[in-house]
């Protein structure tokens, strides 16, 4: 059963299972069948979440940074030192935050409240970050297209140590995410329908492997533009095509499979898995599926 709502830039899920939203007028919560405007506009928009427990996280156009730890309650907002938007932050339950500007990465070891700034990219010329996932000590970076420097890197926090692991000259890498074992890497461009989705050992990449597994489908976008995964279930998300719908897709890494299985108008932002239940913030409307069948 699919329900529509208004256009959205970002979503997420909160582990009380709320929905985080974030739209022009503001950040949505719903609880239940509810709806509660949890922070008004106040002039950038908000692109990507994570949230851990009560804490909600979340990132822009902009530098801006807001942060609730009461699970949307009450926020914070703040901005970073740039004027790049802020597409990707990933945290985990012990307080580590990873967030980026156009070239740096800031990381924090105690949710947001301080943070370190990092320049991963030693030497000239360097690509522009578009994504990020964080894995125990390691901090996967995707790139914007870059001919020279473009693709996956991975930066080890302990050491400082940065090796690409994924190189490519024409896509961007806009989502990432890992999954049992794997790195899962979405990834397109807007000049061409070359959008894949791809993923790697991550013990190989740490190795220096670096064999990736390219899913296939009947479908190919100009990009596909994020990753989300609950209880097994892997979603993706694509740019709009020519007829103006992006696409929802299942993705099975197990058989090197993506099945396309729900549209929206325009390009599909961002998704929220929980199984085979999802929630996706689109251009020009959201859309949340529900495989509850009612007696």
């Amino acid at each position: 059963m699919n329900e529509t709502f208004i256009s959205a830039t970002a979503v997420a899920r909160s582990n009380k299972g709320e929905v985080v939203l974030a739209t022009k007028e503001g950040v949505y919560i719903k609880a239940g069948e509810r709806w509660t405007c949890s922070l008004e506009y106040f002039g950038k928009r908000i692109r990507d979440f994570s949230c851990q427990g009560e804490v909600i996280l979340g990132i822009g156009d902009g530098g801006s940074f807001i942060k609730s730890q009461d699970g949307g309650k009450s926020w914070v907002v703040k901005r970073f030192p740039t004027q790049a938007t802020g597409w990707s932050i990933c945290s985990d339950s012990k307080g580590t935050v990873v967030t980026h500007g156009d070239k740096v990465i800031y990381i924090s070891t105690d949710y947001g409240d301080t943070w370190r700034f990092v320049y991963p990219f030693q030497f000239d010329d360097a690509p522009s970050i578009r994504s990020l996932c964080l894995y125990k000590d390691r901090v996967y970076i995707g790139t914007k297209i870059h001919r020279s420097h473009g693709g996956v890197w991975c930066y080890e926090c302990n050491s400082g140590n940065l090796t690409r692991i994924k190189a490519e000259d024409s896509k961007m890498i806009a989502s990432m995410l890992t999954y049992r074992g794997f790195l899962v890497t979405a990834s397109g461009s807007c000049s061409h329908n070359n959008g894949s989705i791809e993923f790697c050992s991550l013990d190989k990449a740490k190795a220096g492997g670096h064999k990736w597994v390219t899913c296939c489908g009947d479908i190919q976008p100009q990009s596909y533009l994020d990753l989300s995964e609950d209880n097994g279930e892997i979603y993706a998300t694509s740019t709009q095509n020519s007829e103006g719908y992006g696409m929802v897709a299942h993705v099975c890494l197990e058989m090197k499979e993506i099945s396309p299985c729900n549209f929206i108008k325009g390009h599909a932002w961002r998704i929220t898995g929980d199984a085979q239940n999802y929630f996706v913030a689109g251009l020009y409307e959201s859309l949340q599926y529900s495989n509850t069948v009612l007696h």
